[in-house]
């Protein structure tokens, strides 16, 4: 980088128009965090006239280093409106389309940066994680195969294959035991650990399958240590918030938002494809905006978002501000729809806040048995960049985590107004989901339209751990699943009960 770097000003001390040397200064000074340096060169290049598809994608990159999701969605939708046949550049917007939600135009730069340079295995897995979110299983499988054929060690390649695959192949089991056997690098090991815990689940060797997932795990739990009292203090403060907070009874004003809140793999994208069918309402994904402008204004002190003292401070502040910017940006994503889903699970925690601050909101917040809560979190491998998800490395920790949101969950069902905060339970969303549907529905204020009972059929994109089982009609096979398990159901049975959580 230093040598690109060190090209880079010696092209503009010979011609100081080279676009391309102060586009390539941009990309290193986002490398390295620099925000404010990068936005000083895009500038620099804009004030020229110059505009080109890398400029916009690296004001896109930039604006994500300033968590600013709004520029980043304008300016990568900008991007691919320019368009480029340089894989790199390519690969570079289809990254920031997805991580502005917009998983079905990541396909397009995707493909168009693995047939440039088709040996690249990272370009390769992108693809094939578009495709997927996208709905195209049958092509993200493909893509996946033949990523392994190029890359035979690529952890997320195997996890992402054994995941998705209908069939696995005979020889999938010692290809992983081996790989396992050589992996030193901790994110890797977790990574391998995972996809041979699903090869088990396959062949319903479940004890065996949580054998392979505290394997897996030991490494990466000693590297983080979670720390149980922090999950206890953002309990504890969204409970007291809920109780002290001043909340308006019924939706008043702008009442397009929706959120679906809840843990992890508990239901929340089953109820946002049922929900998101109705041709009044548009899902926009998972968005950590309100979250973010409620750390923003505020200024609690610390990096993190996700904290007791952000909780704490937003039960009796002024923060229509966060509320009005929020509308902003998601009306911006939600078009004319008469309603919009934020779909994300730990805005839970932030609840008391949205109901004060969007005045016409909704939240929907989904409760699932907590022992298939614990199973279906410490199986899933989550982002691991994020200290949101540091229980679930230890088996004990991610019993203790689902304690905490139980514990909060009961005591908003008891606060919160009813006309404004809906809980609803998975399992009866399985049993009776036309029943549940009308009652979702009646809660956000709209008619009856059967294109929600057929949510399978939605064409909108699903870039969460339920992907692939969305894409189905309701089934009941994840129920009580905790109890096929012979020697993990006991020791669920053990670890909720430290709490008082009984089956």
């Amino acid at each position: 980088m230093r040598e690109a770097h060190a090209a880079a000003q010696q092209a503009l001390r010979v011609n100081p128009q080279a676009h391309e040397a102060v586009l390539v200064m941009a990309a290193i000074a986002i490398e390295h965090g620099n925000a404010p340096g990068a936005v000083k060169l895009c500038h620099l290049l804009r004030d020229t006239g110059h505009d080109s598809c890398w400029l916009a994608v690296l004001e896109a990159r930039v604006a994500l280093l300033m968590q600013d999701q709004e520029r980043a969605r304008e300016r990568a939708i900008a991007a691919l409106q320019i368009g480029t046949d340089d894989p790199q550049i390519a690969n570079q917007l289809g990254v920031v389309l997805s991580r502005g939600g917009w998983h079905e135009q990541a396909v397009a730069p995707f493909e168009t940066a693995a047939a440039g340079e088709p040996a690249n295995p990272d370009m390769r897995y992108n693809l094939a994680v578009a495709l997927q979110f996208s709905g195209d299983l049958t092509r993200a499988e493909q893509q996946f195969r033949t990523l392994i054929e190029l890359k035979p060690d690529h952890a997320k390649g195997w996890l992402a294959l054994a995941q998705l695959a209908k069939q696995p192949d005979e020889d999938w089991q010692d290809r992983l035991e081996a790989l396992f056997q050589q992996e030193r690098d901790p994110d890797a090991r977790l990574t391998v650990g995972h996809a041979l815990a699903r090869l088990g689940e396959d062949k319903e060797e479940w004890d065996a399958s949580l054998a392979w997932l505290d394997r897996a795990k030991q490494a990466k739990r000693a590297a983080v240590r979670h720390d149980r009292s922090s999950a206890e203090a953002i309990a504890d403060a969204a409970i007291t918030s809920a109780r002290e907070a001043l909340i308006a009874p019924k939706p008043e004003g702008d009442e397009r938002p929706l959120f679906i809140v809840g843990m992890p793999r508990s239901g929340t994208t089953l109820v946002e494809r049922i929900l998101s069918s109705h041709p009044k309402v548009r899902s926009l994904g998972e968005l950590s905006d309100f979250a973010i402008l409620l750390k923003q204004h505020l200024r609690t002190p610390g990096p993190l978002v996700l904290e007791a003292a952000l909780i704490d401070a937003a039960t009796d502040a002024d923060i229509g501000a966060v509320g009005r910017a929020y509308l902003e940006r998601a009306a911006a994503l939600g078009g004319d729809a008469p309603r919009f889903i934020d779909k994300m699970p730990f805005n839970a925690f932030f609840v008391p806040a949205i109901l004060r601050a969007l005045r016409g909101a909704r939240v929907i917040c989904l409760r699932r048995s907590p022992f298939d809560v614990l199973f279906a979190n410490y199986r899933q491998l989550f982002a691991t960049g994020f200290s949101y998800y540091s229980y679930a490395y230890d088996f004990g920790d991610t019993a203790h985590f689902v304690a905490q949101f139980e514990r909060m969950a009961d005591a908003y069902a008891q606060t919160l107004p009813t006309g404004r905060f809906l809980p609803i339970r998975y399992e009866d969303v399985i049993a009776d989901q036309r029943g549940q549907t009308e009652r979702l529905l009646q809660f956000c204020g709209l008619e009856w339209d059967d294109a929600c009972m057929r949510f399978h059929e939605n064409a909108q994109p699903v870039a969460t751990a339920s992907s692939v089982q969305v894409r189905s009609p309701i089934y009941t096979s994840s129920l009580e699943k905790w109890r096929r398990y012979d020697e993990g159901s006991q020791r669920a049975i053990t670890e909720l009960g430290k709490y008082g959580i009984t089956p």
